[in-house]
């Protein structure tokens, strides 16, 4: 039996929990917690953590990418800059 409870307190929902990096609501919705958290992001982890439940905040079979720096070293996932306006 499960019993119901209450929904953590997080300083900011659109951040990830693990590098404080923005996050959409869509990512938090398709990769985060029951409670639409993202505990880990695209700037922070892997796609293959990310994809089997890292940023749901579950412990997955994949190295971390803190642990060894060099697993996550593809494309960044920053806002293009042009003009001074983002895209």
């Amino acid at each position: 039996m499960t019993l119901w409870q209450p929904r953590p307190q997080c300083s900011d929902s659109n951040a990830c929990q693990h590098c404080d990096g923005h996050v959409s609501a869509s990512f938090r919705r398709t990769f985060g917690d029951r409670y639409n958290v993202a505990h880990r992001c695209q700037g922070c982890d892997s796609r293959p953590r990310l994809q089997a439940g890292s940023a749901a905040g579950r412990d997955v079979p994949y190295p971390d990418p803190d642990e060894q720096p060099n697993r996550n070293r593809g494309m960044r996932t920053e806002a293009q800059q042009v003009g001074g306006e983002s895209l």
